[in-house]
């Protein structure tokens, strides 16, 4: 029995690791996209270039950190084990993600909400909306880049990302003791 809260401690401690891990280079991705202009162009090449090298870079840190809790469990780890500690990773990578990205938002560069609306503005205007329509859509788009509701979704979609990226990761890392093993 103490062997087992052993485990769950370790486990909760690379999680803890690894969600730390995950969260800060999910920000820096994030800078990165966001200084680079490929946030605006994401329907180009590069922006394409840009989510697939992040979604190698996130099932990357997510496979190594299954494989550390598999090594550190006798080399064994089962798929609910795999999911459950993918969705721990993933609470951990939201926190520290959405809260960098909420102390950015208010602290360092408060432009950056600004701009994003002048760049929605724009894409407004182009479709032909209605001055009325557009503000009602300012409206809308103010709420919802507001640094408490983007912490919300960046803490959400790290779960839900993690989560999926987890039944995949989990199926290729699950190796469970034989039944013929004591």
């Amino acid at each position: 029995m103490e062997n087992q809260e052993d485990l769950k401690l370790s486990n909760s401690i690379l999680a803890l690791k690894w969600g730390v891990i995950g969260g800060i280079t999910s920000f820096v991705l994030t800078l990165v996209t966001k200084y680079s202009g490929l946030e605006e162009d994401f329907s180009e090449t590069l922006g394409w270039v840009s989510f697939l090298a992040t979604l190698v870079i996130n099932t990357t840190i997510l496979y190594l950190a299954l494989k550390e809790v598999r090594s550190n469990q006798d080399d064994l780890i089962s798929y609910g084990q795999g999911l459950g500690n993918s969705l721990l990773i993933g609470a951990v990578w939201g926190v520290v993600s959405g809260g960098f990205n909420y102390i950015y938002l208010n602290f360092i560069d408060q432009g950056v909400l600004q701009k994003q609306m002048d760049i929605a503005r724009e894409k407004l205007e182009s479709q032909g909306l209605t001055e009325s329509q557009i503000e009602d859509a300012e409206k809308i788009t103010k709420m919802m880049l507001g640094p408490g509701i983007q912490f919300m979704i960046i803490f959400f979609f790290s779960v839900l990302f993690t989560f999926l990226l987890g039944l995949i990761v989990s199926a290729i890392l699950r190796k469970e003791k034989s039944i013929f093993e004591d």
